[in-house]
């Protein structure tokens, strides 16, 4: 099982409501704001 946390604030992600693809590999969020900031620039959570 993939595990969940939000790669912006590095909380538990315990739905997966919010997500994005990114790289072929998806990641889940906490809340909107998390998801808006990953989306406006990935690369700095995907390093």
């Amino acid at each position: 099982m993939e595990k969940m946390i939000d790669p912006v604030c590095g909380m538990k992600v315990k739905g997966k409501e919010l997500t994005s693809l990114y790289g072929g590999k998806n990641y889940y969020f906490c809340n909107s704001h998390c998801k808006e900031e990953f989306d406006r620039n990935p690369l700095k959570y995907t390093r």
